[in-house]
């Protein structure tokens, strides 16, 4: 049992709170964070015990794991590393060497790791290996190394302390302490880590169960330190063709038994490169949180760990995967630069650099979601009634950038989207993002389906979920502007309101779901792009968008694609719109692969100048979506 005290006690307090509870044969245990935490074994009531004033909540938890059970902290716990934020929505990609070698080396594989989107840099200086002939790791020189490459690449890092005497040299250095397999059950060493209050990664023991290992990490919570990570790093099986057995169901198994953020290291996992991608994608398909892989830039001279070590094209495809896994699974990858690094233009009345975004609708929509995940937490957001309106936003440079819809899976493009850049010359596509659209029936809490009056929805929720809205009989459909809106229109009408929504809606109006996921398809990812006035084309684009008209002859279209076949590059999409105030005259809007900067893709756009009437690249940015 677990009481949540309203202030944090003196010695004094605790002396006489221990003394009293001694007396009845009841061990009491404090833990100091912002307040003190008071638990202790048994099912008794405080009265006479403790002041009942004192109590801010009482949580009774009947496993050995107190302050790592969910019970303690239902909503989950995110730990911030730098700039990097660990659990929640966020999925933490951790990637380096096994061991530093040195200086060299190791930098050359964060270049390669940070440049492909890895967040955490891992890399061993003290190694605790089988063998006492194996390399055992630089120590602190390795520290030292590790700790230059932070500053060089930007990278927080990851490194093991391997007894309570090293793990004060490592906390020195390291953002992340990891407790590696072996040191699961060495109680003094998790006391110590317990004492540093540094975020600390867990491993599971290779031999232990997941009640062991929670157990591990209530040793370190007990201590105060709640920033701890677990990590499935694989167990000791029977099986001898993989170095361990990947234990995905642990998984789910703690989603539900703990608050702790879970990733999952298919690297020791499996031993073996090539199973590691499946497996990380495994595990992400299971709801892991991050995953920790081993990278090497020349895995064949690597002095630990070489066979599982994965070459860069490799990790390159991972990420790729995982980013695409991601949108599934609800989590979110977060780039170093979501939105290409630019100088943000701040209105006249504007004093902060932190950039103005412009969206549809306000907290609880679809497109205040994609804003949330993209740009930083400083940011200042527009509630755009319109999406003329965040065009006129970004022009206006009242909005830095401004959040768009564009497609979706089920309903195909939203052309008036499209045509508003005819209207606005000076808004370019400077990035794009894709969420899957979980679209919910929802009412006034008491509301049945018998007793609904009125349904409320964005014309998208409708078109998304035409078959369950032809189950809906004798109600009346109203169009509102946007998902937040419905779930509000819902509150506002009371008994008798429903409306299709998102479960973030939901959760701001306080309704009930009762239907879940009624969209026509599964499979509903809407694709929405970033605007800005600000430009500035990179060779790492891998996307770019364009609008053309072309000559009314026969063979007209057959001479652009055959410009894009001859310099073999892939066109995405194609579709042809009429030109506003011209029937039957059209407009072709395309996306293809590469961008604008590089001599073979400059060629390309120079040769489409020359066959078409009318042609504007509306932007160039990296390619969400690309396998």
């Amino acid at each position: 049992m677990i009481y949540l005290l309203k202030k944090r006690l003196n010695e004094s307090e605790k002396d006489g709170l221990s003394k009293k509870w001694k007396e009845q044969g009841i061990s009491i245990y404090f833990v100091d964070v912002e307040k003190t935490i008071l638990i202790f074994e048994g099912n008794i009531s405080p009265s006479g015990l403790i002041d009942p004033v004192l109590i801010e909540e009482i949580i009774e938890i009947n496993t050995p794991y107190q302050l790592a059970n969910r019970k303690f902290k239902p909503e989950g716990t995110t730990i911030q590393v730098g700039s990097v934020v660990i659990g929640g929505s966020n999925l933490t990609i951790i990637a380096g060497p096994c061991a530093v070698e040195s200086k060299e080396r190791l930098f050359k594989t964060a270049e390669i790791v940070k440049q492909m989107g890895a967040h955490i840099l891992r890399g061993g200086a003290y190694k605790p290996r089988t063998s006492p002939y194996s390399f055992q790791g630089l120590e602190e020189e390795g520290l030292k190394i590790l700790a230059q490459a932070r500053e060089e690449f930007d990278l927080p890092i990851i490194t093991e302390a391997t007894s309570p005497e090293n793990a004060d040299i490592v906390a020195q250095y390291a953002d992340i302490i990891q407790i590696g397999t072996r040191n699961m059950q060495n109680f003094e060493l998790l006391k110590k880590v317990g004492k540093l209050g540094m975020p600390v990664l867990l491993k599971r023991g290779m031999s232990a169960t997941i009640e062991d290992w929670l157990n591990a990490a209530e040793y370190i919570l007990s201590f105060g330190n709640f920033k701890v990570i677990l990590c499935e790093r694989g167990i000791r099986t029977i099986e001898r063709l993989t170095r361990n057995t990947l234990d995905l169901t642990a998984i789910p198994l703690i989603k539900d038994l703990s608050h702790l953020p879970v990733i999952v290291d298919p690297s020791h996992g499996t031993g073996l490169r090539e199973k590691v991608i499946p497996m990380a994608r495994a595990a992400v398909a299971c709801g892991a949180d991050g995953i920790t892989v081993e990278v090497h830039h020349e895995p064949d001279k690597a002095l630990s760990d070489g066979p599982q070590s994965l070459y860069p094209d490799q990790f390159r495809k991972l990420m790729n995967d995982l980013e695409i896994i991601s949108v599934l699974t609800g989590k979110e990858i977060v780039k170093h630069h979501v939105v290409r690094e630019q100088i943000f233009i701040p209105a006249q009345n504007q004093t902060s650099l932190s950039p103005k975004v412009a969206f549809l609708g306000k907290s609880g929509s679809f497109s205040s979601q994609v804003a949330r995940k993209i740009f930083p937490d400083s940011s200042d957001y527009i509630n755009c009634n319109s999406f003329r309106q965040i065009f006129e936003e970004v022009v206006s440079r009242n909005a830095s950038y401004g959040v768009l819809p564009i497609e979706n899976t089920i309903t195909g493009s939203i052309h008036g989207n499209y045509e508003l850049f005819l209207d606005y010359p000076d808004v370019f596509i400077v990035g794009e993002r894709i969420i899957r659209v979980s679209q919910h029936f929802a009412v006034f809490p008491g509301t049945t389906r018998e007793n609904i009056q009125v349904l409320f929805a964005h014309p998208q929720g409708f078109a998304q979920s035409s078959r369950f809205l032809e189950s809906m009989k004798n109600v009346r459909i109203m169009d509102v502007g946007n998902t937040e809106e419905a779930a509000r229109r819902i509150s506002e009408f009371g008994f008798g309101g429903a409306g299709i929504t998102s479960q973030e809606a939901v959760e701001k109006y306080h309704l009930t779901v009762l239907e879940e996921d009624i969209e026509d398809n599964i499979r509903n990812f809407t694709r929405f792009i970033i605007l800005s006035q600000t430009f500035n084309p990179s060779i790492e684009d891998d996307k770019v968008s364009g609008v053309f008209i072309l000559k009314n002859q026969p063979g007209a279209l057959f001479q652009i694609l055959k410009i894009f076949a001859d310099a073999k590059i892939n066109i995405v999409k194609l579709e042809s719109r009429p030109i506003p105030g011209k029937p039957w005259e059209y407009l072709f809007y395309a996306d293809w692969e590469g961008n604008i900067i590089e001599d073979r893709y400059k060629k390309t756009v120079q040769s489409l100048e020359k066959h078409t009437l009318f042609l504007r690249i509306l932007g160039s940015y990296k390619n969400i979506w690309k396998k």
